[in-house]
């Protein structure tokens, strides 16, 4: 059931109109209590067209990639592309306290809804474009994806082993830091709007915040002029041995300090292929990589990676294990913290749905709403907020604007 939204932003109205580069940043608001109103063309969203759906059907009301990114979030259809559906937005700003896009650069501008624009109604406005490369720059009007940011952010180069070709990670990284550092940005703004009572604009680039994320592989380089050079998990250039199979899947084993090596030979029973004083040195075990990895893969062949977690933690070994989506939501971590909440939608029914992150202990966010339907909060939204008439909706729908 549908309830008022609470937390540390209730009060303050975002107009989403993001795509895929933008989600996290509207959902992290949304989460903490602002009321975020997505607006959509008529058809819907494209990010309703993306998989996975419920029971692999394609259906707009069926894509559980919508579903997670727009909970919290209330739904209206408007086609800002006609005169009509512009003039609706500039009625909805005028009362908004931020106003989130992913158009092109120069594109809101071009239709007259452009920061600029809108400040000239609204100065209390904060505005924030998240776009591939930026508003400036010879890259400014390139499109780019997820993983067009992640490789030219520096990122995709630094994944994988030395000397083979990158290993993409999952997920969509380049996407998510550039909404967190966006979400970031519009908080700072509406703190500075406390004091100076006046919005700004927020210029988000992806391929920037890609880059800035990337560890100390950039300040070193920036100061040492040295390239980045991977570490390999094979064996001679370090002491990661990972991962291992287990009886139900795979866990990674961690050692630095000797004493955790002495205290891994003896739990393993101190095999004699490893057990001499020589396999002490790291500089020794690099360099006979085949023979260590060779007797931990067989130890770790007979246990599960549960019980080397937990024997590992009664040693003060650092074992891993590396989990599946399902282990991950039904351990025991996450049942304790209560991560996932119930959820009903009118079309997918009930699932779990991730909680807020990050939780606040005086103003904590909350999960009170599914995604919307298609235009679901139309009438609520232009009749109940802005004054307009049953007659005025069958109008805007007759001509395609809502």
């Amino acid at each position: 059931m549908e309830t008022a939204n609470s937390g540390p932003l209730a009060g303050y109205r975002v107009l989403d109109l993001a795509g895929p580069l933008g989600l996290h940043c509207t959902k992290l608001l949304a989460d903490m209590g602002a009321d975020v109103v997505k607006i959509e063309p008529p058809c819907g969203d494209e990010c309703r067209r993306i998989p996975p759906f419920k029971d692999d059907t394609p259906h707009p009301e069926q894509s559980l990639y919508f579903l997670h990114f727009n909970t919290n979030k209330r739904g209206i259809t408007l086609d800002i592309e006609k005169p009509d559906g512009r003039a609706v937005l500039l009625e909805l700003a005028r009362t908004a306290d931020v106003l989130i896009e992913t158009a092109r650069p120069g594109g809101m501008d071009e239709l007259g809804i452009g920061y600029t624009a809108l400040r000239a109604q609204n100065p209390r406005l904060v505005y924030a474009s998240i776009t591939p490369f930026g508003q400036t720059g010879p890259w400014r009007d390139y499109k780019a994806n997820d993983m067009a940011g992640i490789a030219l952010g520096n990122l995709l180069y630094l994944a994988g082993e030395p000397g083979e070709p990158p290993l993409q990670p999952p997920g969509e990284i380049a996407y998510g830091m550039a909404s967190t550092y966006g979400a970031f940005g519009i908080a700072v703004a509406l703190y500075h709007r406390l004091d100076s009572g006046k919005g700004q604009y927020i210029d988000v680039s992806m391929h920037e915040c890609a880059g800035h994320i990337a560890g100390y592989f950039i300040p070193n380089y920036g100061y040492t002029g040295a390239k980045p050079a991977r570490a390999s998990r094979k064996g001679e250039e370090t002491d990661l041995y990972d991962p291992y199979p287990t009886k139900n899947g795979y866990a990674r084993i961690f050692i630095i300090p000797v004493e955790q090596w002495r205290r891994l030979v003896d739990w393993m029973g101190r095999p004699p292929s490893i057990s001499g004083p020589e396999f002490e040195k790291m500089s020794y075990r690099r360099q006979h990589p085949d023979i260590v990895v060779a007797a931990i893969t067989e130890f770790c062949s007979r246990h599960t990676k549960e019980e080397l977690y937990e024997e590992g933690q009664k040693r003060r070994i650092a074992v891993t294990p590396i989990n599946t989506v399902g282990e991950f939501i039904d351990s025991e971590q996450v049942r304790a913290r209560e991560t996932f909440v119930e959820m009903e939608h009118p079309v997918i029914g009930k699932y779990a749905q991730f909680g807020p992150v990050p939780r606040l202990s005086e103003s904590a966010g909350a999960i009170t709403r599914p995604a919307p339907l298609i235009g679901q909060h139309n009438k609520e939204i232009y009749c109940g907020e802005l004054g307009m008439s049953n007659d005025d909706l069958v109008a805007l729908r007759a001509t395609g604007v809502i």
